[in-house]
């Protein structure tokens, strides 16, 4: 005889990681919308230098970008490959 689950129980998200899950998915798709708006800010309204305003704001706008991207196809983001930070 196969071994089956009783009736009732169930695998649910057995096997899959944790930035699969689809309240990951948007909670990560959020914050990167905002790293999004805050590197378009940093871009084209902050008032420091040209060279840390495009630093600053290009990596914000990646960072985010990889974040939406990474939402969307269900796989681990650049920041949360970081690990567990202070």
């Amino acid at each position: 005889m196969r071994n089956r689950p009783e009736r009732g129980v169930t695998d649910r998200g057995a096997g899959k990681p944790f930035y699969a899950g689809r309240t990951y998915r948007l909670i990560t798709a959020a914050f990167g919308l905002l790293l999004i708006g805050v590197g378009c800010y940093a871009l084209f309204l902050a008032d420091t230098a040209g060279v840390i305003r495009f630093a600053g704001g290009t990596a914000f706008v990646a960072v985010g970008g990889n974040m939406v991207w990474s939402a969307v196809t269900a796989r681990e983001s650049w920041l949360s490959r970081l690990g567990p930070l202070p």
